[in-house]
């Protein structure tokens, strides 16, 4: 009787012993693709701006062409609608888009206009109306075209502008190595200088 129970006892714990063995390498492949997952993992949403399209897709290194159109689309919205009493507020939120020498060069330019506009007492409001985005893979540059409108009193003038961006995406964000404007409706891409050479 003994040698019957002592032999069932050793045949559970080994059986036992094989679950928990099964069941410990089980876990510690899931462990194993989890870590390999997130090891080699590209694809993560860090960031998302107006307008962005719900299904961008934000890497590491690239981002998908709605995404740097939606970006690009906040970041002239407020480079366009700057004024004395919002400056400070445009500098902070620009600064997360522009790269260090690029926000120095900006956020002297918003200085710049800030002290003329309020030297002036132009204190009227601006806002940006997006016509179109370019994007010239030649230049390697992106265009965002529209009307900048300068509301003063009652009326509302329109002037047609380009904002050229020179961009590159680290570490899942857009940034903005520098911003070129004027004015005009006709964005400087490579088929307008080949056009311009003289």
């Amino acid at each position: 009787m003994e040698l019957n129970a002592r032999n069932q006892s050793i045949s559970e714990l080994r059986s036992r012993n094989k679950t928990l063995t099964t069941g410990i390498v089980l876990i510690a492949f899931a462990l194993f693709m989890a870590i390999l997952k997130l090891f080699f993992q590209t694809e993560i949403v860090i960031l998302q701006t107006p307008g962005m399209p719900d299904n961008s897709v934000i890497e590491r290194t690239a981002m998908d062409k709605g995404a740097q159109r939606a970006t690009l689309s906040a970041v002239t919205s407020n480079l366009a609608q700057i004024n004395p009493a919002n400056a400070e507020y445009q500098k902070a939120f620009l600064q997360a888009f522009l790269a260090p020498a690029a926000f120095t060069k900006v956020s002297a330019e918003i200085n710049a206009k800030v002290a003329k506009q309020s030297s002036e007492r132009e204190l009227g409001s601006y806002y940006f109306i997006l016509r179109r985005y370019e994007y010239d893979p030649a230049l390697n540059r992106h265009f965002v075209l529209g009307e900048v409108h300068t509301v003063n009193a009652a009326k509302d003038s329109a002037q047609p502008y380009v904002f050229e961006y020179i961009t590159h995406i680290e570490n899942y964000r857009m940034l903005i190595d520098d911003v070129i404007t004027y004015t005009g409706d006709r964005a400087h891409n490579s088929e307008w200088i080949e056009a311009n050479k003289k």
